[in-house]
């Protein structure tokens, strides 16, 4: 009999029905988990729980959405993740990690962990928890036992994870990735990646915590979290007239580029932040909320405008992200932009008077008005001059 009331309180004591071959398939989680011998007190598409069949030893499997890359960074968040979940779902107290490492297996990244906790009434308990990658997804694994059973809880955990058989490869991430659309291209700055067929959902959830109008205009890249939460960058090509948005007119321009994303609300907001891209060329970035950057870009056909939308814990960091992909962002030849010859001198003689395009005909249209009068006043006979009828 399990020495410790807790335990018995983490896991449901009835009996269920088992699969004869002792396997629980989990689909929306991407693995099988092999469990023969244990009881089963919840299973379902995406996570199980169970516990040997003598109570000594508790077991849970479960993912959480997006798939991560499994390196020192994510080990220490799931080891917070999983500390939380002591405290939260099982009552541990004074939970403490006691390991953490990342190990590869089979040619794939794992996460392990210890972790001890006191349980009510001052009993101690350890958990034994590992994570791997499923396609779009984080697997997860734990055991939990008393103290004193910590090598067996560890032995068990590790026949579990022997024997799991994952039935949605992950993808391979890592690489330098590029965001692109119609107007153009940006590498995507260190943690951001392009979403996975798998993630598809999940990503298009997050398109409604910003402004865009119409998604099927914008292209995503992701950085996902620990914890199934994700921050969002979107490319997304808006049309508009072509105009020149420099230094100049700047003021103006951020003005109408935030109504239009903005409506009214634009007015409420702090002043845009000029980006320089280049010589002469400039972005428009608005910082809309807490976790909420939007900029834009001029191009030939009017917009790219780029939103950088996540948790408010991360807002400087979006902030960083939205700057380096309106200055990264490389526009295709065909969308450089491409005032028209009007708009060019519109705006010449609105914010530049002393533009070489303005003074230039500005002289030559005086020096040409100014002989015409000349040729006028010689025409024009003199007063006391000679006359043929005087």
């Amino acid at each position: 009999m399990l020495p410790l009331a807790f335990f018995v309180s983490i896991a449901s004591a009835g009996e269920a029905d088992q699969p004869a071959d002792g396997k629980f398939t989990m689909p929306q989680s991407g693995f099988t988990l092999s469990a023969p011998g244990w009881h089963m007190a919840r299973w379902s598409d995406w996570d199980w729980k169970g516990r040997t069949g003598d109570s000594a030893v508790f077991g849970r499997a479960w993912s959480t959405a997006y798939q991560l890359v499994l390196d020192a960074e994510v080990a220490k968040a799931l080891t917070g993740e999983w500390k939380a979940l002591i405290e939260s779902e099982e009552g541990g107290a004074d939970v403490a990690v006691a390991s953490v490492n990342v190990e590869e297996v089979a040619g794939q990244k794992r996460v392990r962990a210890t972790l001890t906790f006191t349980a009510r009434g001052g009993l101690k308990g350890v958990c034994h928890a590992a994570a791997f990658a499923t396609r779009g997804l984080t697997a997860q694994v734990w055991t939990i036992a008393p103290a004193q059973g910590s090598d067996r809880a560890m032995k068990q955990l590790e026949l579990l994870l022997a024997q799991v058989e994952i039935t949605s490869p992950p993808a391979a991430l890592g690489a330098i990735e590029t965001l692109s659309d119609d107007a153009g291209e940006l590498v995507l700055p260190s943690g951001w990646r392009l979403p996975l067929d798998a993630e598809g959902t999940e990503v298009t959830a997050l398109y409604g915590k910003t402004g865009a109008k119409d998604s099927r205009l914008c292209t995503a890249a992701i950085h996902p979290y620990v914890g199934g939460v994700a921050d969002v960058l979107l490319l997304c090509s808006e049309a508009g007239n072509a105009v020149v948005v420099d230094e100049f007119s700047f003021a103006d321009e951020a003005i109408l580029f935030g109504r239009n994303l903005f409506g009214k609300a634009a007015d409420k907001l702090p002043p845009a932040e000029m980006v320089v891209r280049g010589e002469g060329e400039v972005a428009i970035l608005f910082h809309a909320n807490t976790g909420l950057w939007a900029g834009g870009v001029d191009t030939s056909t009017g917009t790219a405008v780029v939103w950088a939308s996540g948790a408010e814990g991360h807002d400087s960091a979006l902030g960083d992200t939205a700057r380096a992909a309106l200055k990264g962002l490389k526009l295709h030849e065909d969308a450089q932009p491409n005032p028209g010859l009007g708009a060019l001198i519109f705006h010449r003689i609105t914010y530049q008077p002393t533009h070489p395009m303005v003074l230039v005909p500005g002289v030559l249209m005086l020096a040409i008005l100014g002989g015409i009068i000349a040729m006028i006043l010689r025409s024009t006979p003199k007063s006391g001059s000679d006359d043929p009828h005087g």
